[in-house]
């Protein structure tokens, strides 16, 4: 689908509605390269910093054939263009649990937070309420999401009270509002569906019940995305509110490591929670060809038949250092693409409305409650 056939309907939609991403990752571009959010980047941009491996990368893209691969999908220009309400900014670490990780930790946050505050096209999301603020000031809401327990700092029964007063800190200091438990490595909490340590029958350890039931207690979100099977339901089962999937796909669609079952929808669902749907194909589909965005439909259809339209969300992971995104999209301007994909595969207008932003919303709100 050429951009330029978006159509009057889907355009006036798009920007009549709260559009929610629960998983954007251009801070780890900012910690690589110095990428710097606030100003639009174009497909020849290239840093200053780590320049040999922008562009190893690049042309690795390049000669696999890959759509847009990787990074500089987005900034805060290109989410404006892209009609965003609101951006989840996800925080990170390398693989291991060490001091060095909370370190840099803060100082991601630190410079989001620098960010924020002085970027008036910015909002700091800390309620719901101010992501329909920005709605109408035509603003973007932001809040920080940490990925991975790893992050927090050293692991060790004998720093877990210190890293549960960590979380008070980031929540309080800092406006993070959901921590995913795990990413690419088994960490003291949780393990991984994919990664180092992966393993699809290990579920959450005593200190990732207590992470979860102390995240409830100050209204952080869980989070649950990366995290291996028996750990989604362990944690659907402990928490007693709504939990997130932040950016994933399902394996009745296809069948990746990094995809829910359907036994894991329905357990997140029963939590009042929400499935963000990724934008990394390469998770998506095993077509040798890029696909278009109608294979994010495809995913949200699953997740519609089998719980209904009330726990579908979007989480595009753009900037994630994923292989390749939808042929029809070149970057974070292309949003309304999908909600032209939406319209064409006969979704009323609520229903899209719902999966655009407000489903999060609602569950945003219950967590809080």
């Amino acid at each position: 689908m050429p951009k330029d056939t978006i159509s009057a309907e889907a355009r006036r939609l798009h920007t009549h509605s709260i559009v929610v991403d629960l998983h954007v990752d251009p801070i780890i571009q900012h910690l690589l390269f110095n990428y710097d959010i606030r100003v639009e980047h174009n497909a020849t941009w290239s840093p200053d910093k780590r320049n040999r491996l922008y562009r190893f990368l690049i042309k690795l893209g390049e000669k696999k054939n890959l759509h847009k691969p990787f990074f500089n999908h987005i900034d805060i220009p290109r989410m404006q263009k892209g009609g965003f309400t609101f951006g989840s900014f996800s925080i990170h670490y390398w693989p291991v649990q060490t001091e060095n990780g909370w370190e840099a930790t803060l100082r991601q946050l630190n410079y989001l937070q620098q960010v924020v505050e002085t970027d008036d096209r910015l909002i700091a999301a800390t309620q719901p309420e101010d992501i329909r603020t920005a709605f109408s000031q035509n603003k973007i809401a932001v809040f920080a999401g940490i990925e991975g327990v790893h992050c927090l700092g050293k692991g060790g029964r004998q720093t877990q009270q210190k890293r549960l007063q960590r979380l008070e800190t980031v929540f309080a200091n800092f406006g993070v509002r959901y921590l995913t438990l795990t990413h690419f490595s088994k960490n003291d909490a949780a393990t991984p569906c994919m990664g180092i340590g992966s393993h699809e029958h290990a579920g959450l350890t005593p200190f990732g019940k207590t992470l979860i039931e102390k995240m409830n207690d100050i209204g952080m979100i869980v989070d649950l995305a990366h995290v291996n099977n028996r750990g989604v339901l362990d944690a659907c089962d402990v928490s007693k509110k709504p939990v997130i999937v932040s950016h994933t796909g399902v394996k009745a669609v296809h069948e990746h490591p990094r995809n829910l079952s359907n036994e894991a929808i329905k357990a997140v669902a029963e939590t009042g929670g929400v499935i963000g749907i990724m934008f990394a194909t390469n998770f998506l589909s095993s077509e040798t060809t890029n696909p278009s965005a109608d294979i994010l439909i495809r995913h949200i259809n699953h997740i519609i038949q089998t719980v209904g339209d009330d726990h579908v969300a979007l989480g595009s992971d753009f900037d994630g250092w994923i292989p390749r995104i939808p042929e029809d999209m070149n970057d974070a301007t292309d949003l309304p693409v999908l909600t032209q994909h939406m319209l064409d595969s006969g979704y009323r207008e609520s229903r899209i409305k719902k999966i655009l932003g407000e489903n999060f919303l609602s569950v945003w709100k219950e967590v809080l409650s």
